[in-house]
């Protein structure tokens, strides 16, 4: 396995590597066990010692144990991480590197009290490392041992869900464990043992095979022959050096670059071991793959080591984890010419994810079937696969992005690329109304494509991440859920449809806004028909629970008809609050009007949306209050937020011409927000007056824009609305914070708090006088 893969990439850190590090020992185990009556589990355990730096600055050690226990009929997943204080300490150290800034602040916040993050749990006792190099126990959790009379060793891991006692023995043969390198490759184990299962009472016999491997470095050359490949990057000529390292990590700037790693180790029933691995290095802002290495090495029977110069590992059928938005292949293709040798790899099942910190935030720990051909002949066997992706969250946006391509596949389900009858009848409400063709085509043209031309280019992806989120906060898998991703996606787009109608807008999400390409009549109806998706899912979320739907419904209707006043509010504008405030100096009652239109056009959706989230995962009423006042505030600091770019973009044009989301349009259009609120007691009242009449009315040229735009900027009203924005946020995650405990999860809505309320760091500055 390559599940330790360190503090350079916890949580999007940036820390040196440990495998980079002579200070670091690590032991990879994985076996396939068979049980009397057939069942097969498969466990994999990952075992690491790194040296590292205490928060004092003295030196010292960090450990970590991680493993999986896989019931393949059962189709079921159990996963344990155990860390020290040493690993914390690491966690800490790697969040001073080159991540999202709101991210980095939120987790140094929880990692502040010195705990680690869930699902990893401290060890209770220290860590005990034996004289062996097979020797080192984590107390209760597992330990791993050299039996007295050498060669044959034991693992014994305890989980909340299953244990084990084991013994790899090695199967005789001409030849022992070889050594290349750092590493130690021990050829194929019998295991056997006994074991406790999820579902299961008492202990049950096992035995199997499986393999052990043991190093120091990132043992990822394994003969000579692949070592001399990794120094001088010849292979197949993509990838111009070492997967750790060498030209192709100084070539790039600090901080840009993530490595994602992909490990097979495949028993083959012909009695061949076959280790494949492939390794990318990725540019963090861009997730381009700047280059790649695929290596590959059999072992025979015999212990002959015979590394392949022409590999090729290419994997495919990707599955997206709700709980981290990292992406894992679920099929994979082993390849050499050389060695005549083609593997199809196949997860046994998609979610096999351990989600822990010492892989950044999780990694795939996969059983799978092998089949296909070695020399010639059929072959099959068994695989463990393991994937670290490149997964550093560099930007905030960027990593809620990831979301969009479980959410458009979703969306597709419930609107889809074709007209159909079934598609027809769950948009018409199964009234069995006429099903003939044109009908169905009808449907489609006027119900779905209005729609999708608003759900295909996607948005920021934060109010689908809301619901997600509030799912995982209370330690529900969001991954049942996924029909109420697409459900949230479609009530927004639509609403942003009739929005774009009211407001006359020509553009949204960079196409052409959906009454400019279908006309307003069909927009209007599309959408209001989209405000009952939700309907469309409600029985696969709930589906035995008719109370439970009663609340989804009851909090949804809610949600509607408050954004529907908050859109009044909208329409209606503040124009003469704001003449009011310009005549007396007083913006306080308009302030007051204009929080109340952002909390309800776009705090109380994102409220319901977070409830919906918490209805489902059944949080208790304590947490899913605090979660919706949580999410409520961060939809209204976004709106604030909003209105800030708006009026920054105005003030700081781009050197290269190319334009910002926002450019000023609500000025242009005499629209009053927050910032030119707050600039009525902030600036002398004539000026006030000045800047107010230049505006009112609307249709203000980009010069007069942009010198309104550039006085408001500069009197600290921008300062305002973030003090503002930000409070807000605060304040809500004061209550919600002691209610749940520390997650990825939680540190990821904590950051999105932060980014709602400034999405940028600072203003931009003021540009360089015009010529005149």
């Amino acid at each position: 396995m390559a599940a330790v893969e360190s503090a350079n990439n916890q949580a999007g850190g940036g820390a040196t590597a440990p495998g980079h590090d002579p200070g670091e020992t690590r032991w990879r185990l994985g076996c396939r066990l068979v049980t009397g009556s057939g069942d097969a589990y498969v466990v994999a355990a990952d075992l690491v010692r790194h040296r590292t730096t205490a928060a004092d600055g003295s030196p010292g050690w960090g450990h970590g144990l991680v493993w999986s226990f896989i019931d393949v009929r059962r189709r079921s997943h159990a996963a344990e991480s155990w860390v020290d204080r040493g690993a914390v300490d690491a966690f800490r150290a790697a969040a001073a590197g080159a991540m999202d800034a709101r991210v980095r602040a939120a987790l140094l916040e929880a990692l502040a009290a010195g705990l680690p993050v869930a699902p990893d749990r401290l060890l209770p006792d220290p860590v005990r490392v034996g004289p062996g190099p097979f020797d080192i126990g984590f107390g209760a959790a597992g330990t791993l041992y050299e039996e007295q009379d050498g060669g044959r060793y034991g693992l014994t891991l305890r989980g909340e869900r299953a244990h084990c006692d084991l013994v790899f023995s090695p199967v005789p043969g001409p030849a022992s464990a070889g050594t290349t390198g750092d590493a130690t490759y021990a050829p194929r184990y019998a295991v056997a043992g006994r074991v406790g299962a999820p579902g299961t009472e008492g202990t049950i016999d096992v035995s199997g095979e499986g393999w052990i491997e043991t190093g120091s470095g990132e043992d990822r050359c394994k003969t000579g022959r692949d070592e001399e490949r990794c120094k001088t990057g010849r292979g197949d000529g993509r990838y111009p050096a070492g997967p750790g390292g060498g030209p192709l990590s100084d070539e790039l700037p600090a901080g840009t670059r993530d490595i994602g790693r992909q490990r097979l180790t495949v028993l083959l029933d012909d009695g061949w071991r076959v280790t494949a691995e492939s390794v990318d290095h990725v540019d963090v802002p861009s997730r381009a793959v700047l280059a790649h290495q695929d290596l590959l090495t059999a072992y025979a029977p015999d212990g002959r080591a015979l590394p392949a110069d022409d590999a090729r590992c290419r994997s495919a059928a990707p599955w997206t984890s709700l709980a981290t938005l990292n992406t894992y292949p679920t099929t994979w293709t082993v390849t050499s010419e050389q060695l005549r040798l083609r593997l199809d790899v196949t997860a046994h099942f998609p979610g096999q994810e351990v989600r822990t910190m010492l892989a950044g935030h999780g990694f795939l720990c996969a059983a799978a079937r092998v089949a296909g051909t070695r020399a010639g002949r059929a072959v099959t066997g068994w695989a463990l696969v393991s994937a670290v992706p490149a997964q550093r969250i560099g930007d905030l946006e960027e990593y809620l992005g990831r979301l969009h391509k479980v959410t458009r596949r979703e969306v597709r389900r419930l609107y889809p690329d074709r007209p159909s009858s079934a598609t027809t009848r769950s948009l018409l409400g199964g009234t069995g109304a006429s099903l003939d063709g044109f009908t169905d085509t009808a449907v489609h043209q006027t119900l779905v494509r209005p729609v999708r031309h608003l759900t295909d280019p996607g948005g920021r992806g934060w109010r689908t991440y809301v619901c997600c989120a509030a799912i995982e906060l209370v330690g529900v898998r969001a991954d049942p859920y996924t029909p109420l991703l697409a459900a949230v996606e479609v009530i927004h787009s639509a609403n942003l449809a009739i929005d774009d109608v009211q407001d006359g807008s020509l553009h949204r999400r960079g196409v052409s806004a959906v009454h400019r390409v279908f006309g307003v009549p069909a927009t209007v109806n599309a959408a209001t028909a989209a405000y009952f998706a939700l309907d469309r899912v409600i029985d696969d979320l709930v589906p035995a629970d008719d109370g439970l739907k009663l609340a989804v419904c009851r909090t949804y209707l809610r949600t509607l008809r408050a954004a529907h006043g908050g859109q009044a509010l909208d329409l209606a504008g503040h124009t003469e609050e704001m003449d009011a405030a310009v005549a007396t100096g007083d913006p306080r009652p308009l302030l007051r009007r204009l929080r109340a239109a952002h909390r309800f056009k776009t705090g109380v959706p994102a409220r319901g949306f977070a409830e919906l989230g918490a209805l489902v995962a059944r949080a208790d009423g304590a947490q899913r209050a605090a979660i919706g006042a949580y999410f409520e505030a961060v939809g209204t600091a976004y709106q604030i937020s909003d209105d800030v770019l708006d009026l920054l973009g105005a003030t700081a044009p781009q050197p290269s011409g190319s334009s910002r989301k926002h450019t000023g349009e609500d000025l242009r259009s005499g629209t009053v927000t927050m910032p030119l609120a707050h600039c009525v007691a902030l600036l002398p009242a004539d000026r006030v007056r000045l800047l107010w009449k230049a505006v009112r009315d609307g249709g203000a040229d980009a010069d007069t824009v942009h010198g309104v735009a550039t006085a408001i900027a500069r009197s600290g009203a921008v300062q305002a609305c973030q003090r503002e924005a930000r409070a807000l946020v605060d304040d809500a995650w004061r209550t919600l914070a002691p209610l749940l405990p520390a997650s990825l999860t939680k540190i990821l809505v904590r950051a999105l708090g932060t980014y709602a309320a400034l999405r940028e760091p600072e203003p931009p500055a003021a540009p360089a006088p015009r010529p005149k």
